[in-house]
């Protein structure tokens, strides 16, 4: 649900699929507000399509961009919401820096409260222009993997920060609605590196076995038992050249 809240709050969003996936539930749970007035630029659905999609709500369909309509609205109180289906026409027909320029007016225009970009990655080279400067202007980025059609991966840029997340999407037949489960990936076990001895960096023996260990203990030293019985004493005798002084004992360190 966070995923998703934040999704609905981005003012610019870029959707990348390719030709088996359907992004039609994902646009609808995305535009939820019913206070707004939905600008749809067709370039690859048809208009009926989108007018199905979004029925029952504020929509108007357009074939192919028009600058003029990306503002327009007889309701000076509703908001705009404008989607491009898809960017990759749009900048085969008018060529990729008028449509670098339309989407940037779309970005600075008030009454827009947030423009979506359909990219079909599959139409386009790998690191392409194109693909590049979509994913800087936009502020968040759904992107369909390859091989798993419910699986999509989220970026989100916000106040300079990345949010990422890999999510499955599922609808929910009885409140009608897309849900957005975040993907837990199992801890990786972290293997323990191999401890350094001594013994392995050298190219001699520096340790002893567990024999060496038993005959260690085994060794009584003379003054041992001494120790043992409590009689062991320390003994000073001074030296004749010892300059003692009961007042000073530190006199001749020279400190």
């Amino acid at each position: 649900m966070m995923t998703l809240f934040k999704l609905k709050a981005a003012s610019s969003l870029l959707i990348e699929d390719d030709y088996n996936k359907n992004i039609l539930p994902i646009l609808t749970e995305l535009v939820d507000n019913t206070d707004c007035i939905i600008k749809i630029f067709c370039y690859e659905r048809s208009v009926q399509v989108w007018q199905d999609a979004f029925k029952g709500r504020s929509v108007q369909c357009f074939k192919g961009f028009l600058k003029e309509e990306c503002s327009s609205t007889t309701n000076q109180t509703k908001k705009l919401v404008c989607i491009i289906d898809s960017v990759n026409q749009m900048a085969l027909e008018m060529g990729w820096s008028e449509c670098l320029r339309n989407l940037r007016n779309l970005e600075n225009n008030s009454k827009v409260m947030k423009y979506i970009l359909v990219l079909h990655k599959d139409c386009i080279l790998p690191h392409s222009k194109l693909h590049i400067n979509l994913n800087y202007i936009t502020n968040a980025i759904i992107s369909y993997d390859n091989t798993i059609s419910n699986k999509v991966w989220i970026q989100i840029k916000k106040n300079g920060k990345y949010y990422k997340s890999e999510e499955m999407l599922s609808y929910d037949s009885r409140t009608s609605s897309l849900n957005f489960t975040p993907v837990v990936k199992a801890n990786n076990k972290v293997e323990e590196l191999d401890k350094v001895l001594p013994s392995n960096l050298s190219t001699f023996k520096i340790e002893t076995d567990q024999t060496q260990q038993l005959e260690k203990h085994k060794l009584k030293l003379p003054y041992m038992s001494k120790i043992n019985e409590g009689q062991g004493k320390v003994y000073y005798e001074p030296d004749a050249v010892d300059d003692w002084d009961d007042e000073d004992p530190d006199d001749d360190l020279d400190i």
